[in-house]
Parts: structure tokens; C-alpha cells; sequence
């Protein structure tokens, strides 16, 4: 009778143990799974920036997108809007009918795109270099020659 109670009280045990250890290793692969925490991916997106962004492309060639705020230097400097594309408001150089040029803002992506096809150009007008190659200034006096 002994034996027979030693058996059983060696059964339980390890049956005690296994079920331990399958209720420890299901806690850890639960938190492995769903984290307590917010990842630190999903931190640098929380806060995302509407644009007006530049496609490229002649049927469609703005688009309204959101960004994050990282990203938001990188597009500006390509020519996007900040805003949604009904309301941004682009800088852009116009030409007049007796060929000045000067900057304009435009709003609306629309117009923007009607401006565009009229052949004003995205960005600010760049200034006039000096024609003839002749600058304005102080002129350098030459050596004089010995002789």
C-alpha cells in the first residue's frame, strides 16, 4: 500500500509541475504577444502633419496626405503645401505678359495647377545675375610694373 501511495504522490507532483510550467510559459508568450507598453515605433507617429503633396504627375498632381512631423522639412523643401490642398497656400514665381518676373502666393491647388500650365513656376523668383560680366563695386587696383 505504500508503493501505491508513493506512486500517486509522485504522479501529482509532476502533474503539479507540468501544469506549472504551462501556465508560466503561457503568461510569457501572452506578454511577449501584447506588450503593456506603446511601442516606440508607433510614439514617433502620433503626432502627423496634413500636407499638400506634389506628385509629380500631370493628371493628378497634388494629393492631400498626412505625414509625420519629421518629414514635414524634407516635402516643404521639394515644393509640397502645408495644409490640405484646398486651402494651402503656395509661393510661386510668376511671369508677367512684359517678361518680369516677381513672387506670388497662391491658395488652392487648383489654381496652382492653372498657374502652372501658364508656365509660372513653383518657389520663389530667383534674382538677376549682372549681364555683361561686369560687377558693381570696388575695382581692384593692379600692381604697378617696375621698369
Amino acid at each position: 500500500m505504500k508503493n501505491r501511495t508513493r506512486r500517486g504522490v509522485t504522479v501529482g507532483a509532476v502533474a503539479g509541475l507540468v501544469a506549472a510550467f504551462a501556465v508560466a510559459w503561457m503568461a510569457s508568450v501572452g506578454a511577449a504577444i501584447s506588450p503593456a507598453g506603446v511601442p516606440a515605433a508607433a510614439s514617433q507617429y502620433e503626432k502627423k502633419v496634413t500636407i499638400c503633396h506634389r506628385t509629380g504627375s500631370k493628371k493628378n498632381p497634388f494629393r492631400t496626405i498626412r505625414v509625420s512631423r519629421n518629414a514635414v522639412k524634407a516635402h516643404l523643401r521639394h515644393g509640397d503645401a502645408l495644409g490640405p490642398c484646398g486651402s494651402a497656400v503656395f509661393t510661386m514665381c510668376h511671369k508677367t505678359k512684359n517678361g518680369k518676373k516677381h513672387t506670388v502666393k497662391v491658395k488652392g491647388a487648383r489654381k496652382t495647377q492653372r498657374a502652372m500650365k501658364r508656365g509660372d513656376k513653383l518657389g520663389k523668383c530667383k534674382a538677376k545675375k549682372h549681364e555683361g560680366g561686369k560687377h558693381k563695386g570696388k575695382k581692384k587696383d593692379k600692381p604697378k610694373r617696375k621698369g
